[in-house]
């Protein structure tokens, strides 16, 4: 092991100890959900959604929170652990087999489509890959009670379906993380949420860096609005919007 990597493991350690001692409640749930095994993300990517949660509630951010694509749904726990009960949370996914990429994609997605629908993909340390799993919005829905987070109680709506057919937002939005993968479905959410992202608003953008559809979408969709935001490689890529008259988040 390089010594890069030792100071890496070190500081990663350092983080975790830190993050036990001055935040249990978001260590225990993000720990449970990857113990669990319900997250693709690691604890870092978590630990970045559950922290900019927490800093748009604390700037006392308008607006709804929106995650498209939610897979198991262990990012969604988190994001829902770390929001206020009464702000609105939209969580949109077909809850089954992942749709084709399409024309805007590469080859790295649809050689990564022609696994999955031959049954050759994997899940999580060797569970069965989500989108086999039937009945996968019932199981989302029951994990929200045992998480303590029932969807009534919370202001939390799973809407199933493709992207391009139940996402009309016309709300608000405050925070978005975006783990969809194709560039339709990419541009699809960018379209309709962009346009309502409050001043100081976020989009989490979970695939840039994965699949060559995501990346496109989002350079082209931002191509001429940068102006207007911060772009920030954390875990993920974070777009936040600029502020006018709130404090920037840290």
């Amino acid at each position: 092991m390089s010594n890069f990597s030792r100071l890496k493991k070190i500081r990663y350690a350092l983080h975790l100890a830190r993050l036990a001692i001055l935040e249990p409640a978001a260590f225990q749930t993000i720990r449970t959900v990857r113990r669990e095994k319900l997250s693709y993300l690691g604890f870092s990517a978590l630990y970045d959604l559950y922290s900019t949660v927490r800093q748009v509630e604390r700037a006392r951010l308008p607006g709804i929170m929106i995650e498209g694509g939610c897979a198991l749904g262990g990012s969604a726990l988190v994001m829902a652990s770390a929001k206020q009960p009464q702000r609105p949370f939209f969580i949109y996914d077909t809850f089954e087999l992942i749709p084709p990429p399409g024309t805007g994609d590469g080859q790295d997605a649809q050689e990564r489509y022609q696994k999955i629908i031959s049954h050759e993909s994997e899940g999580i340390r060797g569970d069965a890959y989500y989108g086999y799993i039937p009945n996968l919005l019932e199981r989302i829905e029951a994990n929200f009670e045992r998480y303590h987070l029932p969807a009534n109680q919370h202001q939390i709506h799973l809407v199933k379906g493709l992207f391009q057919d139940t996402m009309q937002v016309s709300e608000p939005v405050s925070l978005a993380h975006l783990d969809c993968d194709w560039y339709e479905s990419v541009m699809t959410c960018l379209t309709q949420i962009e346009p309502r992202l409050v001043p100081g608003g976020v989009l989490i953008i979970d695939d840039y860096f994965d699949w060559s559809g995501a990346r496109s979408a989002v350079d082209e969709y931002f191509a001429d609005k940068h102006e207007n935001y911060m772009f920030v490689t954390k875990s993920r890529l974070h777009i936040q919007k600029k502020m006018t008259r709130y404090t920037h988040l840290k």
